[in-house]
């Protein structure tokens, strides 16, 4: 893979990264103050634990997607 390959997909992990932080966080968010909402138009339904379980999993995902951006950022910024 070519260095400047390398970088451009650095570059879309950590858009991407930041885009599911944001989409995820902001979930989780509205989720714990409006208690009556659908988490995501029903897409975590199926999860175990109930609405507990979805939020869980929801700041699960954001926690992943701004490590992975900011590994990405790092490592972009080094190479």
């Amino acid at each position: 893979m070519s260095k400047a390959g390398f970088k451009a997909g650095l570059t879309a992990l950590e858009a991407v990264g930041m885009a599911m932080t944001a989409l995820a966080s902001q979930t989780v968010i509205r989720g714990l103050l409006d208690q009556d909402t659908e988490l995501l138009w029903g897409a975590f339904d199926r999860v175990p634990g109930g609405r507990t379980g979805q939020l869980v999993l929801l700041g699960f995902i954001a926690l992943v997607a701004a490590a992975s951006g900011g590994w990405a950022h790092t490592r972009r910024e080094t190479a």
